[in-house]
């Protein structure tokens, strides 16, 4: 039964009866460090960077952290994904999800954040795509479905931060209805709470597109104190993308979106909403600027395509071009063309998506993360050894301690040496602080190692994690 907008408040209470999500409970985590079973823990996060002529060019080694405790974890909301929606605003039970969808599709998304720390990922009750598209139904209607689905991540992030954060920093990041949901929690949570915002390295909010504040500011809209990150080591800031093709006109906005809605406003979970004559749209500009420039690293699994030789990812480089585009103040998008090439054999994996009924009004939106993913890495990099307050990260201990570094901190020049015996096929691995693989070092009672760049290092065996500071 459709609730109008005078009984708005029976219905939140209607819904306040539905049973929580109970986040004790490690089957209501697609990912988790602590389940028994987790595909993430044991993959392989190698990615092969594929040749025109489809030969490997050279493979980008990173250290799987999913169950690690770095001192960082990511907390990731996934899209939308349901087999057969509802035609009504609502949200989906648990057990009329698609889980065999959903895992894959957070793999292929976020799996790759991973290397920066322990990957916490929550069922959720999806909010059907008509409670944020529909402008049949009242605000009242559409709100009612959102904020539904909203309190399961709501309470898996508590869950979260209550049980397993112990001062961990935070990278929150989702794609499209994940990543509504993630901005709700940042303005109910995080916004008027500096102690929260000093844990978050940032938000990576793919495919929420509309990122609104007074023309020409950066902050102010849907959240009070939360910015858009204008810089690539800004730290407590928000990036935000929506990808469409060069050469398609870009959609009118969406005015039936969470940013528009006057009852998510009055809940708290939306600062104000979007002011059409003075506000504008705004979305990440650092990596790609206004001149197109090549697109570094277009990354998908190999699983549909083959051409890795053994690894998981597979990256095209500079197959296609990107750049920041706008139209107008509410008009701008990351807009992606295909460098058509006779000799190069590499599939256009963004040509299927031209055809989708879906295309005009979302451009590339199911394809955000494969095209701005190495991007948005490259940027979590710099934030991850140029904040300051990431160098407080502890090194993890597990047992006692098997080998030991000296000096630490130190200008480059420093020695692991061995306190116990390594079986022989063991090996020292050195990684920067984002779990790219530096060197592989086979182990003597003292291994003198050399680093060139200030930062901040981990220095793993197969029994024990350390970190260094170079300076």
């Amino acid at each position: 039964m459709r609730c109008k907008f005078i009984i708005f408040l029976s219905c939140i209470l209607s819904n306040l009866a539905i049973a929580q999500t109970d986040y004790d409970q490690l089957s209501n985590w697609y990912f988790h460090p602590d389940k028994a079973v987790n595909i993430i823990g044991n993959f392989d996060l190698d990615i092969a960077i594929v040749n025109s002529d489809l030969t490997i060019d050279s493979t980008i080694s990173f250290i799987n952290n999913s169950e690690t405790n770095t001192g960082i974890d990511v907390f990731w909301v996934h899209p939308t994904q349901l087999s057969t929606p509802p035609t009504t605003p609502t949200t989906v039970p648990l057990n009329d999800q698609p889980y065999s969808l959903i895992s894959p599709t957070i793999l292929t998304q976020g799996g790759l954040l991973s290397k920066y720390g322990r990957f916490f990922a929550p069922r959720y009750r999806q909010a059907s795509p008509v409670s944020f598209l529909d402008p049949n139904y009242l605000e009242s209607e559409r709100a009612a479905a959102i904020i539904e689905a909203y309190k399961d991540v709501k309470a898996a992030f508590e869950h979260y931060l209550n049980n397993h954060n112990n001062g961990n920093k935070i990278i929150l990041a989702g794609h499209s209805q994940g990543s509504f949901h993630l901005g709700l929690l940042l303005r109910d949570l995080f916004d008027n709470n500096p102690t929260l915002r000093s844990k978050l390295i940032m938000a990576s909010l793919g495919g929420m597109a509309y990122f609104h504040a007074e023309n020409g500011l950066y902050s102010g809209g849907q959240w009070e104190n939360i910015p858009l990150c204008t810089t690539s080591d800004q730290c407590q800031c928000i990036h935000n993308w929506r990808s469409f093709k060069e050469s398609q006109l870009i959609p009118n906005i969406a005015n039936t979106l969470p940013v528009f809605n006057s009852v998510l406003v009055d809940s708290g979970l939306v600062y104000r909403n979007v002011n059409l004559s003075n506000d504008w749209f705004v979305h990440d500009s650092l990596f790609y600027n206004t001149t197109s420039s090549p697109l570094r690293y277009y990354i998908v699994p190999d699983a549909n395509y083959n051409l890795g030789n053994g690894a998981n990812y597979i990256a095209f480089d500079s197959l296609y071009t990107a750049r920041f585009k706008r139209e107008s103040a509410t008009k701008a998008i990351l807009a992606v063309d295909y460098t058509s090439n006779v000799n190069d054999q590499r599939p256009n994996d963004l040509l299927s998506e031209e055809s989708s009924p879906t295309f005009l009004a979302q451009g590339f939106h199911n394809k955000d993360y494969h095209i701005y993913l190495w991007a948005l890495m490259q940027q979590i990099d710099a934030k991850v050894n140029g904040c300051s307050a990431i160098s407080m990260i502890e090194p993890l201990t597990k047992d006692e301690d098997s080998f030991s570094v000296f000096p630490n901190p130190n200008n480059g020049s420093f020695t692991i040496e061995m306190n116990n015996t390594i079986a022989q096929d063991g090996y020292i691995l050195i990684s920067d602080i984002s779990g790219r693989i530096l060197q592989k070092i086979r182990p003597k009672q003292k291994n003198v190692v050399h680093i060139d760049t200030a930062g901040v290092y981990i220095i793993s065996t197969e029994n024990e994690t350390k970190r260094i500071i170079i300076r």
